[in-house]
């Protein structure tokens, strides 16, 4: 409306618009990133909401194909004349002398009321449209939901326990197939016990406060949380969008895709725990991370964030995994953390308007009395393209 009233007309095009207001790079496709429409045929129903049912002689409008504000009077509509009785003898003379209540008047005070409310509505339409904006400006926001479910997987607190117990890491094909002990422990861990006290049912705290951050970044759209016990392989045969939460000792349903990371976890006997591997070591990097807190305390752990194709599919998975919990809970802050992850993947030289890019970075994590104390980034790599 400034802009109008300023006669700054040139300002208002899509991509004057999508940059000033949204935040949106000069160079950006305006065709494939429609925001500034959207937020424009939502102002234009909201304009027309107010104004059903509304006698003005004057109304706000934003024509479809433009985003100029413009005051459209209208004609006022044609009345019958209004019979009015002689006046009676009794009737005093200075009644007649009174001017009728002026209609101007109540034109008026509707249009300045009207125009309060349609500014009014603009702050929550632009805060609503900045909070999309700025979620799209995530360098994984291309697995937001736009056709199908994006689906997070919370880890499984409860296999890492009976791991413990147990003394090694179950295979992902056990975990598929509830096979939880090994047979040759059965006598020692009776089946039932085991079922009765490794329900799976326990959900992290982090995690769950990492989907509900997510679902209050958009409350609109169809997101699911499942636990990960309750998966089968062919869940991820779909076109659908996953964020798998924690590393394969809490969440087996990682392994799927180790291959496709340069940073991949693997499960330590002597250490009872994992560390990290680097598939493709680059200048200054080190073949392997070893935590030196595989579990609580204070020390050292890691983590990754990678975004990957969901190979054969269309969708994408997000992986946000650490060598224990405090590490993990180091991913979800920087994933979820638009400028910082944006700058780390910028330092590294990766495009974060490519929408196609897949990319992992490594995390080291500084623990103090099993609290997130720090966490800075050690690596950064883009991953290849799967063809799908």
């Amino acid at each position: 409306m400034d802009k109008t009233l300023a006669g700054e007309l040139d300002e208002l095009k899509e991509r004057m618009i999508g940059m000033q207001l949204f935040g949106r790079d000069p160079s950006y496709d305006t065709g494939e990133d429609a925001i500034v429409r959207v937020t424009a045929t939502d102002v234009r129903r909201r304009l027309k909401r107010f104004y059903d049912g509304v006698e003005t002689g004057i109304r706000l409008e934003l024509q479809p194909g433009s985003y100029i504000i413009e005051l459209i009077e209208q004609a006022a509509e044609s009345r019958a004349p209004e019979v009015i009785d002689p006046p009676s003898p009794s009737q005093p003379a200075e009644a007649l002398s009174q001017p009728a209540p002026k209609r101007s008047v109540w034109r008026r005070f509707l249009l300045i009321a009207a125009a309060l409310t349609v500014l009014g509505l603009l702050p929550v339409v632009y805060h609503y449209r900045m909070q999309s904006a700025k979620t799209d400006r995530l360098p994984w926001s291309v697995m937001l939901p736009r056709r199908g479910e994006l689906k997070i997987v919370l880890s499984d607190p409860d296999i890492v326990a009976l791991e413990g117990v147990v003394g090694n890491e179950i295979s992902l094909s056990d975990y598929a197939g509830h096979h939880y002990v090994p047979e040759q422990q059965l006598l020692d861990h009776p089946s039932r016990v085991i079922e009765r006290l490794f329900k799976g049912n326990n959900v992290p705290v982090i995690d769950a406060r990492f989907a509900l951050g997510v679902r209050g970044l958009l409350p609109s759209s169809p997101i699911e949380m499942y636990r990960a016990r309750v998966l089968q392989s062919q869940d991820f045969k779909t076109e659908d969008n996953f964020i798998l939460l924690g590393s394969p000792l809490s969440n087996p349903w990682v392994s799927l895709f180790q291959d496709q990371l340069d940073f991949y976890f693997q499960y330590d006997p002597a250490r009872h725990g994992e560390i990290i591997y680097n598939r493709h070591a680059e200048h200054g990097e080190a073949p392997v991370y070893v935590p030196t807190t595989p579990g609580w305390g204070t020390g050292e752990a890691f983590a990754i964030i990678a975004l990957l194709a969901n190979e054969n599919q269309t969708g994408h998975i997000l992986i946000l995994a650490g060598s224990n919990s405090v590490a993990t809970e180091a991913a979800y802050r920087l994933a979820t953390d638009v400028d910082s992850i944006v700058q780390v993947l910028h330092e590294h030289g990766l495009n974060v308007y490519d929408r196609n890019a897949q990319f992992e970075i490594l995390l080291r994590v500084n623990t103090m009395a099993s609290s997130l104390n720090t966490f800075d980034v050690v690596a950064c790599h883009r991953l290849s393209r799967v063809a799908l």
